[in-house]
């Protein structure tokens, strides 16, 4: 069975879609276009949507879950052997980020990116973001994760696929600049009781750096969305569902018409928390530019950019591991952005 499926018959939110993908698995393009319709009408409204009936078991999500388990509950000084270096690959302890009132984010994280291997030609030439996966030597933990990532970074080809057909452009438009994608995802694991309390940030608010989020969130929830009043929506968990959610990169690449929405999560509970976005970006090279969509010179709000350097500069703005400096930190946005 499809995971997502269960999510269903859940209650399910008003103000954010949930919406079956299942359509886009389809070799129907009447069904492919049905369910692209859906997806560019929330992009175009809130940015955010609930994706079901998607091809990630459930079974594959637990299983990744419980050796992060796994993984957080290791002493500190075994997680810190593979200790995350700049091209965010690796264990990243509680003072990687720290809220603009000097608390730290009260969570810890695992990175890893799309694979590759040291005898790659962009991780020989230096090419940030590029660089072998790092893992801890825990039986298991490798085996769960990396399919896990592989389900959930194919499901988010399958949502691009949507995008572009909504878009008026070939299925390929996008999973075309995906052939070694800047891909990353994080494990988040928030502390609980150990460090923030009740009502509390566990993430400020923020909009993703790129091109589409595909986010797992654990049953305990606290992820919030702003709405067009500027209050929050919460994104209550449901069960085999991914919350979806647009970057700025497509905000640029559809030259603002693909909404990039502010969004936090608050702290509900005094207990251990995992989330686990996976940020689809692409080719570091890829050039992101309003005009490929057909947006004319004169009506194109931003200019042709790299995606690479796009990301590099939010990073370096966000990321103690990229440079950032705290201390001028004053937009009041938690300083690690971007993680859910």
């Amino acid at each position: 069975m499809a995971a997502g499926l269960s999510a269903q018959t859940q209650a399910m939110p008003a103000s954010i879609p949930v919406i079956d993908i299942g359509g886009l698995y389809s070799s129907d393009p009447a069904a492919r276009k049905a369910v692209a319709a859906k997806l560019g009408a929330a992009c175009d409204d809130i940015g955010f949507f609930y994706a079901v009936n998607h091809n990630v078991p459930v079974e594959t999500i637990d299983r990744a879950v419980a050796q992060a388990d796994r993984f957080f509950a290791l002493p500190e000084a075994e997680k810190l052997k593979i200790k995350a270096n700049s091209n965010n690959r690796g264990y990243r302890d509680i003072w990687d980020s720290v809220h603009r009132n000097g608390k730290t984010n009260a969570k810890d994280s695992f990175d890893l990116g799309f694979p590759v291997t040291a005898d790659d030609p962009e991780v020989k030439a230096g090419t940030p973001f590029y660089a072998p996966n790092l893992w801890p030597e825990l039986p298991g933990f490798r085996e769960a994760v990396e399919p896990y990532y592989m389900a959930t970074y194919q499901l988010g080809m399958k949502i691009l696929e949507g995008f572009a057909i909504y878009l008026g452009k070939p299925d390929d438009f996008f999973t075309s600049h995906f052939t070694k994608p800047v891909a990353d995802m994080v494990i988040n694991h928030y502390l609980g009781a150990a460090g923030l309390h009740v009502s509390d940030q566990a993430s400020g608010p923020h909009t993703d750096h790129g091109i589409v989020t595909i986010l797992w969130q654990d049953s305990l929830g606290g992820l919030e969305v702003m709405g067009k009043d500027g209050q929050w929506i919460s994104a209550t968990p449901l069960r085999g569902s991914y919350v979806i959610n647009i970057g700025e990169l497509m905000k640029r690449w559809t030259n603002g018409r693909f909404q990039a929405t502010v969004h936090r999560v608050v702290h509900l509970q005094d207990r251990s928390r995992y989330s686990m976005p996976l940020f689809c970006n692409p080719n570091f090279r890829t050039i992101v530019d309003p005009r490929d969509l057909g947006v004319g010179d004169a009506e194109a709000q931003y200019p042709p950019i790299q995606s690479g350097e796009f990301l590099m500069s939010r990073f370096k703005a966000t990321r103690k591991l990229w440079g950032a400096d705290l201390n001028k930190i004053t937009t009041g946005e938690v300083v690690e952005a971007a993680a859910e």
